[in-house]
């Protein structure tokens, strides 16, 4: 919050935007990711809240989906054994069977929009592939 406090001024001058990385733990729980989740639902409000309260500066909180990352290594090396074995099997089989998205397919999307968001987007929580980001998709 300290770094969007401190940039709000030069975003104000240029109508310029704020993209947030969220995660659709904001929005379901996993097991044993309570803080997480609730710091990424915090994300998508501040986004709303944003939207209303600074009008010149376009803010969306974006979902990436599930990307290959080192959470995602964590996820399978370390933190499997606190999590419900469902959880642990769907995050192994998402790398297993190749289906972890690349970090440029949601980091391109990110980096357009902050560059070019549109305004009627304002305050809005969106996956990355959504239809109303497909001029943003490679």
């Amino acid at each position: 919050m300290t770094q969007v406090k401190a940039s709000l001024p030069a975003l104000r001058e240029s109508k310029g935007s704020i993209i947030l990385c969220s995660s659709g733990a904001a929005t379901g729980a996993y097991s044993t990711w309570g803080a997480y989740g609730a710091s990424k639902a915090v994300l998508n409000h501040l986004a709303m809240t944003l939207a209303v309260e600074e009008p010149d500066v376009t803010t969306l909180s974006i979902r990436p989906g599930t990307v290959n990352s080192a959470m995602q290594d964590s996820i399978r090396e370390v933190h499997h054994t606190q999590m419900d074995a469902k959880d642990t099997a769907k995050f192994r089989e998402l790398k297993e069977t190749g289906s972890l998205l690349e970090p440029e397919q949601p980091g391109h999307v990110m980096a357009k929009l902050a560059l070019d968001a549109p305004k009627n987007l304002n305050g809005m929580f969106l996956s990355w592939n959504d239809e109303k980001l497909a001029a943003f998709q490679e």
